[in-house]
């Protein structure tokens, strides 16, 4: 491999097109719905190859649901069971043998390939199957209902060392809270700063006032369950602290207290103990559609499933359900770390407790209370708890390597009553009953009775998280891809530079006149990491197409460039594409740091690419674009590579960047360098030796300085890299860093 570098610069406009329209309209954000389709013939593994025209001609007709399970094989010992083929397994619905339609062996390396539908338009009943191998999806859920302080502060190390050193830009993690405080941040990502980012914004979530420590009596979640049961033990204890701490109280006005406060509290631990379960569900359902392995990495202190009134207690098996219909597991984390049954002995009253011994009993009954509903949900859905560390950065290993094999297992369920019953599933390898097997532990037949109960809770979970689980699979019938780069002027005045990308072979064009004609709506709006809106912009994009421009169009796509001022910050866009009259819609995130030049300090632009075949941006705005708008013609073109970043093996890319604020010494003279690195993984595979930025005489009235390199791909395999740049000002001895992801393709 070799890093080309040259210090190049023509100050220009930028050649990205204008075309923002700011306005007021409100984006839109549509839900992302999955039709459930059925297989009718088998498959082994590895998936056929394509035989085009008689796979063209094959169709799954969708008449049935087809349920995908991962399925993980481990021996006595606890080691991956490897090399098990479709005939090993057996599987039963209600003990009921059912036909393994379809089967994949992943690993960590290399996904199972997974099934999914492609609709042609809204009439068609019939679709071909795709099989698509990607990488994991991970979604982290952090259950700030649930976390004490310290807990919080273990969850946060842990969960940025993972990001540092098992993170791979092949994956994508989503990182949510049960409260939705991070909402703008719950997106899948593969940006390790995005990650860390949402990570270091976690905080404690607003605490009851019934639950406040010092408060007479002094009583937990699990002490006022007993009480509201009817408990004398756990009653009589909060009576008697009453009666010692507050002499002028009657025992049974004591206990009017205490069951009084006892019943304030099972209702705020219902409520949220429900709007965690319900976010949970919520999160699996929603990711349904997506191929490839997907987890969920639930970090919890654990909680109480609610008393005993009617409609406190959440059905686990909806979550069961929807982990078995999304081919997901849930891995508990117990953020507690290591327990112990001792008492805090520091506790006012501690040794008085009336009947001797009743708190510690309650207490320790409640520690593993706390466990049970962890355990069920890794249980039932495949998955595995993990307890009593307080290295929960060893657990999380734990759990990715979970993932170094397992097997995909497709069938149609067989049963076709609708009587919304929960169907118990059994995964067991033929000859061989040592070994362990996990996988989800049943489904919801159809029916009336199926989700009732999740319908009862959206409104809870609506009005109280404002999560937009929607933004984890966005609507892909208009597929879009986006890339937001920062560059300034050089005179503080920062842009966000837009460049959106739109798949547009499935839109529905009407042919008038020998032209090919549709509206779509492109929408967009800017918020900072509060969530609120900073900018929006609206522009209607009216094609009219020539036959050829049509032709171009589908083939390759069209481009919308878009530049929005912005003060410094840090910044998510989302893009929407509706089309008018037609329910055909496409979303897309991503996020952007916009510089403070004010500062006087080194401050790097975004690093833009180039393929061989493409023209490298040129330079930093010097003044805001025109409104000229772009032909289409101009932009029927395939997706740019700073979009894509996807590369040939044995080609090579131009990039290039900008520096600001550099200082000078005595004689006036600036002494920057830049080193140029490459990471594979967290493994360094390249780190080039310091190379000087330095204007030219000719362009030493620019108030940035520019650095243009070529790097090329002959020597490196294919996989995924990233590329980072440090910049160092010896005057100012200072530094400043840049990086982005690429993909090296065979």
């Amino acid at each position: 491999m070799r890093v080309v570098t040259s210090n190049i610069c023509t100050a220009s406009n930028s050649p990205y097109l204008p075309g923002c329209k700011r306005s007021l309209r409100v984006i839109i954000w549509l839900l992302f719905y999955v039709v459930a389709f059925s297989q009718s013939a088998s498959s082994q593994t590895p998936p056929p190859k394509d035989t085009s025209q008689k796979q063209d001609a094959a169709t799954i007709r969708i008449t049935t649901e087809l349920l995908q399970l991962e399925v993980i094989v481990t021996d006595k010992k606890g080691q991956p069971v490897r090399n098990l083929k479709q005939m090993d397994f057996e599987l039963k619905e209600d003990g009921k043998l059912q036909e393994v339609t379809y089967f994949s062996v992943g690993t960590s390396t290399q996904p199972a390939r997974w099934i999914t539908a492609e609709a042609k338009g809204n009439q068609s009943i019939t679709t071909s199957p795709k099989i698509r191998a990607t990488g994991r999806y991970i979604v982290l859920l952090a259950d700030d209902f649930h976390l004490a302080p310290d807990s919080l502060m273990r969850t946060r190390q842990a969960l940025v060392k993972f990001i540092d050193q098992q993170f791979s830009y092949i994956d994508k993690i989503a990182l949510i809270t049960t409260s939705g405080q991070l909402w703008t941040y719950q997106q899948f990502t593969n940006k390790r700063e995005i990650l860390k980012r949402a990570i270091n914004r976690l905080a404690m979530t607003e605490r009851r006032a019934s639950s406040i420590a010092g408060d007479i009596p002094r009583m937990t979640s699990y002490q006022a369950e007993l009480i509201q049961n009817r408990d004398r033990d756990a009653l009589a204890l909060a009576v008697n602290e009453i009666v010692r701490k507050l002499p002028d109280i009657t025992p049974d006005m004591a206990a009017s207290m205490a069951l009084g406060k006892a019943q304030q509290m099972v209702e705020e631990t219902s409520f949220h103990t429900r709007a965690t379960l319900s976010t949970l569900e919520d999160v699996i359902r929603s990711v349904r559609a997506l191929p490839g392995h997907k987890s969920v990495v639930f970090l919890s202190d654990g909680f109480t499933l609610g008393g005993s009134q009617q409609g406190n207690f959440y059905d686990l098996r909806q979550i069961t359900d929807a982990a078995a219909r999304s081919g997901i597991m849930i891995y508990s984390l117990d953020t507690r770390g290591l327990t112990t049954n001792a008492m805090d002995v520091s506790q006012p009253g501690f040794g008085q407790e009336q009947p001797p011994g009743v708190r510690m009993r309650i207490e320790a009954d409640a520690l593993e209370v706390r466990k049970d509903a962890l355990n069920a949900l890794a249980r039932d859905t495949g998955g595995f708890p993990v307890f009593n560390t307080n290295d929960l950065y060893l657990g999380l290993q734990k759990i990715v390597a979970d993932s170094e094999t397992y097997y995909l297992l497709a069938f149609e369920p067989q049963e076709t009553s609708r009587d919304g019953r929960f169907r118990k599933l059994e995964v067991r390898v033929k000859d061989h009953p040592e070994y362990v097997i996990r996988t989800s532990k049943g489904f919801f037949a159809p029916g009336d009775k199926s989700g009732n109960n999740s319908k009862k809770e959206s409104g809870l979970k609506t009005a109280l998280t404002r999560n937009t689980f929607a933004s984890l699979v966005p609507p892909r019938d208009i597929p879009m891809e986006m890339a937001v780069d920062f560059v300034d002027s050089g005179k503080s005045d920062g842009f966000a530079i837009i460049t959106a990308h739109l798949d547009l072979s499935g839109l529905k064009f009407e042919k008038l006149n020998d032209r090919f004609n549709a509206t779509l709506n492109v929408m967009g709006s800017v918020f900072d990491e509060e969530g609120k809106a900073m900018d929006r912009f609206n522009r209607k994009l009216a094609l009219t197409l020539k036959p050829a421009t049509y032709e171009r169009i589908l083939k390759s796509g069209f481009v919308f460039d878009c530049l929005v001022k912005l003060k410094p910050g840090f910044y998510q866009v989302r893009m929407s594409a509706v089309q008018e009259n037609s329910s055909q819609t496409g979303n897309v995130s991503e996020w952007v740091e916009i510089g403070d030049l004010s500062k006087k300090e080194l401050v790097l632009s975004s690093i833009f690419l180039a393929s061989e075949h493409e023209k490298l941006y040129t330079g930093p705005l010097q003044n805001e674009p025109s409104a000229a708008e772009p032909t289409d013609d101009q932009q029927a073109t395939p997706m740019p590579s700073q979009i894509s970043r996807r590369f040939q093996r044995g080609s090579h890319f131009d990039y290039t960047f900008f520096a600001y604020n550099a200082k000078s010494d005595a004689n006036g003279e600036t002494d920057l360098v830049v080193q140029t690195q490459l990471y594979s993984g967290t493994k360094v595979i390249l780190a080039s030796p310091l190379a000087p930025l330095k204007l030219s005489a000719e362009k030493k009235e620019l108030s940035f300085v520019p650095h243009v390199a070529r790097l090329t791909l002959d020597d490196f395999e294919p996989g995924n890299y990233e590329l980072r740049l440090l910049v160092i000002d010896r005057v100012a001895k200072a530094s400043a860093t840049r990086s982005l992801y690429f993909v090296v393709e065979p």
